[in-house]
């Protein structure tokens, strides 16, 4: 018995058909979170100002980094969450992994910049525990009134360890940075303990992308990282003290590796 020949090619009708199917599947609106690398915020030029003559000279830069994230009452077209998979450095998940189901776009946003000023508190709470910490008998010159950051269309609480360190820097410490580009992420605790963020790689890839040389990021993220950006070392810290002596110090930087 002859087999029957296999089809070079559909028939018109059901070409067309399957062209219509896939422009219509890419055009409909789909429930996924599109992350992507977000803007960076160079805290020491116009993310912080600190009042009177309290702050230091600093050369450098430290960037805290963001992601973008498409809010929860859209539904991007398949089309461009496609072509967020495909560019690699963006990541897609199901809308309800990333907010909570019925969340609205007002909620979520409130949440956020709520998450945001109460990060900036800590985390000046932090940088100040730190500096009593290291020098009790010195007392400090600045109050939390003195401060404050400046992020525009960022929050949540991922960018208290760059904040707590950008006070050190122009406040103590301008070493800290000594000329270098930093990036920086991690939530932080007023006892200087560093949590960990979502959305790791696209924040090293922000980090990449701005040029800059060390990101220091949270050691909980170690395992969630599958990009190394040329260029970029990486240092995991657990708390705001590693930070500290990691970027002050090349010896202890390489000490703090994520685990392989």
């Amino acid at each position: 018995m002859t087999p029957h020949p296999i089809p070079r090619y559909l028939s018109r009708p059901a070409l067309y058909l399957l062209i219509t199917v896939l422009i219509f599947t890419l055009a409909i609106p789909s429930p996924f979170a599109v992350i992507s690398p977000g803007p960076v915020t160079d805290l020491l030029s116009k993310g912080l100002t600190i009042s009177g003559e309290k702050s230091l000279k600093t050369s450098g830069n430290l960037y805290s980094l963001s992601v973008y994230v498409n809010n929860p009452e859209s539904r991007p077209p398949g089309l461009f969450v496609l072509a967020a998979w495909i560019s690699g450095d963006s990541v897609v998940l199901p809308n309800e992994v990333v907010y909570k189901v019925g969340e609205t776009t007002k909620a979520a946003g409130k949440a956020a910049k709520k998450e945001m000023v109460n990060s900036e508190s800590i985390s000046a709470i932090a940088a100040a525990n730190f500096l009593k910490k290291i020098n009790p008998e010195q007392p400090l010159n600045w109050s939390k009134s003195d401060i404050k950051f400046a992020m525009k269309n960022v929050g949540g609480p991922s960018a208290g360890l760059a904040f707590s360190l950008a006070l050190l820097t122009r406040l103590k410490f301008p070493e800290i940075v000594g000329g270098r580009k930093i990036a920086v992420t991690g939530t932080i605790k007023e006892n200087g303990k560093v949590g960990a963020i979502g959305g790791i790689d696209q924040k090293l890839i922000a980090a990449g992308k701005a040029g800059a040389s060390v990101a220091v990021f949270p050691r909980a993220n170690c395992e969630d990282i599958t990009v190394k950006p040329k260029g970029l070392e990486l240092v995991a810290v657990s708390n705001l003290t590693e930070a500290f002596h990691g970027l002050l110090s090349p010896k202890i930087a390489a000490s703090l590796r994520c685990p392989r």
